[in-house]
């Protein structure tokens, strides 16, 4: 009995000093914010305001303050804000329908573009390509790339979200520091 315990023993010390250094590294994400899908104000709650908001920037080109304004107006989950967004968010508020394609909430982790919940070098890769207008990226992945909290992407962003993949930086401007 003792042989197995000293066994085990020996083998979960190999397994932590072989996974230590990958633990920190894929540690949760801590730098995220919830977006209620169809709040285009993001004041918390689903309204005729966010109705109203919606339809200036359909009808009139009235631009939004945020990127995070993009997720919550894209309720049809189609990666554009449209008059189909305008008109279920209304049929929405009208309690003509009680969901969203898009679903309830999201959460954006900021930094995060491939959806793993981690800040890592494929990350920099995507948000650096994105910059180089090599692709384009979704409405949600805009908002989890603005990791300093300007509303545009630019190569600035691409470099904080290297530090943070290297442990350089351990949060982003867009995030308060703990």
């Amino acid at each position: 009995m003792k042989n197995k315990i000293a066994l085990l023993t020996v083998v979960l010390g190999i397994v932590i000093v072989v996974l230590g250094g990958s633990m920190v590294v894929n540690a949760a994400h801590q730098c995220n914010e919830t977006v209620i899908i169809g709040d285009v104000n993001l004041d918390g709650l689903i309204d005729a305001l966010d109705v109203t908001i919606l339809g200036r920037y359909v009808n009139h080109g009235q631009p939004f303050t945020s990127l995070l304004q993009f997720v919550a107006a894209d309720v049809d989950y189609d990666n554009s804000v449209t008059i189909q967004d305008y008109n279920m968010l209304k049929d929405y508020v009208l309690r003509n329908i009680s969901s969203f394609p898009a679903g309830q909430f999201y959460t954006v982790y900021y930094g995060d573009l491939d959806g793993d919940q981690l800040v890592t070098s494929n990350d920099k890769q995507i948000v650096t390509n994105a910059v180089l207008n090599i692709v384009n990226l979704t409405l949600r992945q805009l908002a989890a790339a603005d990791v300093d909290g300007d509303q545009i992407i630019t190569a600035l962003d691409v470099s904080y979200i290297n530090s943070h993949s290297k442990d350089k930086i351990d949060h982003f401007p867009v995030c308060p520091q703990n």
